[in-house]
């Protein structure tokens, strides 16, 4: 039978809590969560090949990496190494983030990434939690809701690289993963921590993933303490949050005193197709001055990224905070996708965007507010930080964060479905 694995004890000296994550979006929006709870989180983008300072005084460590669309294989090694450079600072327990809205296909990557991990660390049972109640998602009888609509009927249906097209996630994770899944329900949740562990005491797999509901933030408080009795766990930023709380050793001051992004120009890019991110743009737009980057116009040459590149700065020089976006509708992003295919569609913005933002910092900008996953891996990409301190949030699960170094930048890395429609007006204008 599943039992508990070894808990962490008093607070360590150093960084407890390691997480990996699939994506950059997902490690901020993580690493904000864990910070309200009074942790110290230190961020960093990719594995790092050595020790760095910042860990030494940090509670958590997220490693962002970009994993969540790329092979399976590919993916598990990257997150292996994640997980044995966490190992190497000393953390204690893993988790493993993904989206709130599970995505992936059924060759992964959630289930590879979380049963290698697992694996690696000797886990029996590992929670699988994506729900984030802050953020409208929840899982009821082990389906995953946006808001009031079941995952599959939701916009994420035709999520352009990782289209969900069902809401159990029993049947989502055994596409991906041969391990046994169970499956931990509100009632269970309701009745608290010990009683959840011991239904997963009592299932007859030594090695299991647990699909659990919560529908509150005080559900994944309950699995949180959960959790901290094993190895591994998995989910969004809500139940890593709940892990953090109930370890019970943050600072609350700390948390209430974070840092805010270094002063001077702002510009904002994005790249996610989300139907949010969608609306923010068509707002902003209207008020700022913006440029589409078009991925044809970009295959043609770089006459094109010339062109954005002294709108910007002509835009800057004027003192305005201008928007350079290729979000688009569905439709019109299938019609790019067939013709120039949907890597070297996507490669191609995140090439153009990389060398804009390159070009911007040097100039002067010192603010930076990205749309999209993708296109936030590529602005970290060219500007290559080793990480980023956490900052004060815009919006949940979305904070301002500062580049360690001499010359700090502030990024506001925002995952696509997050923010209301005047997300853009809000950081544009941050004081």
């Amino acid at each position: 039978m599943p039992s508990s694995d070894p808990a962490p004890g008093s607070r360590p000296r150093g960084p407890w809590l390691g997480i990996v994550a699939d994506d950059v979006t997902g490690a901020t929006d993580v690493a904000a969560y864990v910070t309200r709870t009074g942790e110290s989180v230190v961020q960093l983008f990719g594995v790092p090949e050595g020790s760095l300072p910042e860990v030494a005084d940090a509670d958590c460590v997220v490693v962002a990496l970009k994993t969540r669309s790329i092979a399976a294989a590919d993916a598990v090694e990257q997150s292996l190494a994640a997980t044995r450079w966490l190992e190497s600072v000393g953390v204690e327990h893993v988790y493993v983030k993904y989206c709130s809205t599970f995505d992936s296909t059924p060759a992964g990557n959630i289930g590879p990434v979380v049963d290698a991990i697992a694996e690696h660390r000797g886990a029996g049972a590992v929670l699988v939690a994506p729900a984030a109640p802050e953020n409208g998602r929840t899982v009821y009888r082990s389906r995953l809701f946006v808001h009031d609509q079941l995952l599959a009927e939701s916009p994420m249906r035709d999520h352009p690289l990782n289209p969900m097209r069902e809401s159990d996630l029993r049947v989502v994770l055994a596409e991906q993963s041969d391990v046994p899944i169970a499956a931990v329900v509100l009632p269970e949740v309701l009745q608290g921590p010990e009683i959840v562990q011991r239904a997963i005491d009592a299932l007859a797999d030594p090695r299991v993933n647990v699909v659990a509901d919560a529908v509150t933030e005080a559900d994944l408080g309950v699995l949180g303490q959960v959790a901290l009795r094993h190895r591994v766990s998995s989910g969004s930023a809500g139940l890593a949050a709940g892990i953090a709380a109930s370890a019970g050793h943050g600072d609350v001051a700390r948390a209430s005193a974070l840092p805010e992004p270094p002063a001077g120009p702002v510009v904002v890019l994005s790249g996610s197709c989300s139907s949010a991110t969608r609306a923010q743009v068509e707002r902003f737009a209207a008020e700022h001055p913006s440029f589409v980057l078009d991925p044809v116009a970009l295959d043609a040459g770089p006459e094109h990224l010339m062109v954005a590149l002294a709108f910007v700065e002509e835009a800057l020089a004027a003192g305005e905070v201008p928007l350079v976006y290729s979000t688009t509708d569905p439709a019109a992003l299938v019609g790019v996708q067939e013709r120039l295919g949907v890597e070297h569609a996507a490669s191609l913005v995140e090439a153009a965007v990389g060398a804009l933002v390159g070009r911007l910092v040097e100039g002067g900008v010192r603010r930076v507010v990205v749309a999209g996953g993708e296109t936030s891996g590529a602005v970290v990409a060219a500007l290559g930080p080793a990480g980023v301190r956490i900052g004060v949030e815009v919006a949940p699960g979305v904070p301002w964060t500062i580049t360690l170094g001499d010359e700090p930048v502030g990024l506001l890395l925002k995952s696509g479905n997050f923010g209301g429609p005047d997300f853009f007006e809000q950081a544009a204008s941050w004081t």
